[in-house]
């Protein structure tokens, strides 16, 4: 009786959309309920199950609508700090994300009611993990919230993420999810008073065996590598009023150079084998092809030429000027002057042990932000833009990994900023010989929020699936060391100025996952399709 009539309550839709979402905030980085990921979804499958049985009439609409609620709120939890940035940008992406992600339960509930419950629950799974694959890697990519992140605060939980990537927690939470449904809500068992004690022993069991292979990992693993004396630089100079030409208090190159290089000689030692500033340290669009005669980057070697056993990595504005259209790739822009076209990038530069330059340019772009997406399709669009006052194009990228080498012949790979919550993308640096991860960023676009310390934590995922170890420079925001384990050390203060020194080992050997990428979201993103067409057969012949 009890189990009837909350079932046909109004509210149980509501209750069960709302409980998924709170459980999903409070388990996500950086709440400390980590644990509710394994059944922040569970409610969800219940809401499926009651619409997939109710008589009344737009019953797939309602399910759609509450499911969508349960997304946009787990979305604007998470992620509501994207506002200190943009406002705009942060009603759109919370609107669109949350979309998205009822696209894999929408698939799921056509499975389900075309070829069965099990391959519909079958279907769930590589349909999210096939979602998430896809966002991470077109034009409109935003995996902020790909599952497998969310253990980033738990790094002794998964250390085999080495073997598997983030896509490998995606599975383990999905897995839980379905099983606790299972304890919890199939057949009404939470609503009758049912207990399934032995399920639910033999869940948690399963959860707690990739745990604890984890925890033996973690604290007998032994970090390898080369020592390496890193400095790195957190000048704290405030994006909005002071960093870029145009602020109210806009400090001169020269000035900030002058900042960065008596910050760095505080630390930098005989032994110091790498110094690292943040992302657009110098931000004045310098042309590549007039580097070495640029005064500022005159300046910058000056000061490298007084330590010429550390090479440098540091984050500059550069661009590159094409001789005709033709030459022009897709993301150029158009001089209003002129019939010019041009690239800007958002650049790492290194300068080597002899002084010798080295660019790096940004490839994994901020959607909207920093590149208009598919600009070979809304080239039109771009042009608009762009007589409005904005960019023509948005930023420019290059398709290969560039790796930087000291004259030790120790690689570094170069993260500016959103490409390191990339696995797969910073799995190719490694590839390429990356024996160190540096990231560059600039934090302070969203204030003192949950944003930069998930950007933080999301790094420690980077080092365990290759087993780098990561020197993370920001303008602010958190400057830290992490080690082969995800571990975070030394980490500096929000908002304050600061300068950074450890020695961190350079590793050689490759791990599973830096040889085999996201290998998991692959296998997902062939098999949701066999599983969708049979599906779709199922329901014609029948």
């Amino acid at each position: 009786m009890f189990a009837s009539k909350v079932r046909s309550s109004q509210v149980y839709p509501l209750v069960l959309a709302l409980s998924s979402s709170l459980m999903f905030w409070l388990a996500w980085p950086t709440m400390p309920l980590t644990f509710l990921l394994f059944i922040a979804y569970a409610p969800l499958l219940a809401l499926e199950d009651f619409y997939a049985q109710s008589e009344k009439p737009k019953a797939g609409r309602k399910f759609f609508w509450y499911l969508y609620l349960s997304f946009f709120l787990s979305n604007l939890l998470t992620t509501w700090w994207v506002y200190y940035a943009t406002s705009v940008g942060m009603v759109a992406m919370v609107l669109a994300n949350s979309l998205l992600m009822c696209l894999p339960w929408l698939l799921f509930r056509y499975t389900k009611r075309a070829a069965g419950a099990g391959w519909g629950y079958f279907g769930l799974i590589l349909y999210w993990i096939t979602f998430e694959y896809i966002h991470l890697n077109w034009d409109l990519s935003w995996p902020w919230l790909t599952l497998g992140n969310g253990f980033a605060m738990r790094v002794s939980w998964i250390q085999w993420y080495e073997y598997t990537g983030v896509f490998g927690g995606t599975l383990w939470i999905l897995l839980a999810n379905l099983a606790f449904y299972f304890v919890f809500f199939y057949g009404d068992a939470i609503f009758k008073g049912i207990i399934r004690w032995r399920s639910l022993i033999y869940t948690l069991i399963w959860i707690m065996i990739p745990m604890g292979i984890s925890l033996y990992v973690y604290y007998g693993y032994e970090e390898q590598g080369t020592p390496t004396e890193v400095v790195v630089l957190q000048p704290n100079i405030d994006p909005y009023t002071e960093k870029f030409v145009g602020t109210v208090n806009f400090i001169p190159f020269d000035e900030q150079v002058r900042r960065f290089t008596g910050l760095s000689e505080s630390k930098i030692t005989p032994e110091t084998d790498f110094v690292v500033w943040p992302e657009t340290a110098i931000d004045k669009q310098i042309n590549e092809d007039a580097l070495e005669i640029d005064p500022i980057i005159r300046q910058i070697k000056r000061f490298k030429a007084r330590h010429p056993q550390a090479a440098m990595v540091t984050g500059v504005t550069t661009q590159i000027v094409y001789r005709s259209q033709a030459d022009a790739p897709p993301t150029a822009r158009r001089s209003r002057n002129a019939d010019i076209y041009y690239d800007v990038f958002n650049t790492a530069l290194f300068v080597g042990n002899k002084n010798e330059s080295v660019a790096y340019h940004k490839s994994k772009l901020v959607p909207g932000v920093e590149i208009m997406p598919y600009p070979q399709v809304l080239g039109v669009i771009s042009e608009v833009i762009f007589d409005l006052g904005g960019t023509s194009g948005g930023f420019g990228r290059q398709k290969e990994r560039t790796v930087f080498y000291n004259s030790d012949s120790i690689g570094v790979a170069p993260s500016v900023c959103y490409e390191s919550i990339y696995g797969d993308f910073m799995s190719r640096f490694v590839r390429n010989g990356a024996n160190l991860i540096f990231i560059i960023t600039n934090d302070a676009w969203w204030g003192d929020s949950d944003g930069y310390k998930q950007h933080l934590h999301y790094a420690s995922l980077r080092a365990i699936e290759n087993r780098r170890s990561i020197a993370r420079s920001a303008n602010t925001g958190i400057s830290a060391f992490i080690d082969q384990k995800g571990d975070i050390h030394k980490p500096t203060e929000f908002y304050t100025q600061a300068v950074i020194k450890d020695t961190i080992l350079a590793r050689e050997d490759l791990t599973f996952y830096s040889k085999h990428g996201d290998y998991l979201a692959r296998t997902a993103a062939w098999l949701s399709v066999f599983v969708f067409l049979a599906a779709f057969v199922r329901k014609r012949i029948v």
